[in-house]
């Protein structure tokens, strides 16, 4: 009888802790967030496109990244990522600037609800509904950032220096028809 060995596996450097991020970037590229960044006047940090600093942001978001540290060693670990932007490395310096560095994000944010409601998938119609909802998200040691504010946190009662992140929920109410 045969004896089997233990299977050897191939070093993959192209492991990802981010399984979806494909399926994120083919979003990105239907709404053409990258163009849109650019026409608001957001184009380079420090050699990066200001496209590959957005979506890793929301990529950090999704993983849970408490910092831009803890955003950029996630990044500088993760081969997909890397491979996806052909950018190798990208420090926390970038992705502070990034956040801080412009003025223009009224802009951006009317081109990308136009654009979202140029789709007919996530265009919004009469009846649907939209859900406000923030947050606070303290940063007791970053006082020079100019977006974060003294507010006061009701949950524990007491004042830190937070950023209060709002949010925008849209709900479609899809008409149903009796056969």
């Amino acid at each position: 009888m045969a004896r089997l060995c233990k299977p050897k596996f191939k070093e993959l450097s192209s492991f990802s802790n981010v399984g979806g991020a494909p399926v994120l970037r083919t979003l990105w590229d239907r709404f053409d967030l990258s163009l849109l960044l650019s026409q608001s006047g957001i184009f380079k940090i420090r050699g990066v496109a200001t496209w590959v600093l957005a979506f890793l942001y929301v990529v950090g978001l999704i993983n849970r990244c408490q910092s831009v540290n803890t955003l950029a060693s996630f990044f500088n670990q993760d081969g997909l990522l890397q491979r996806m932007f052909g950018v190798q490395k990208i420090t926390q310096s970038a992705l502070s600037r990034f956040l801080t560095g412009f003025s223009q994000w009224d802009t951006f944010n009317k081109k990308r609800t136009a654009r979202l409601q140029e789709d007919p998938d996530t265009a919004l119609t009469q009846g649907d509904v939209l859900a406000l909802d923030d947050t606070h998200a303290p940063h007791p040691y970053a006082n020079e950032i100019p977006f974060l504010y003294w507010l006061y946190d009701s949950s524990s009662k007491v004042y830190t220096w937070a950023m209060n992140i709002v949010a925008l929920h849209a709900v479609r109410v899809v008409s149903r028809q009796v056969v």
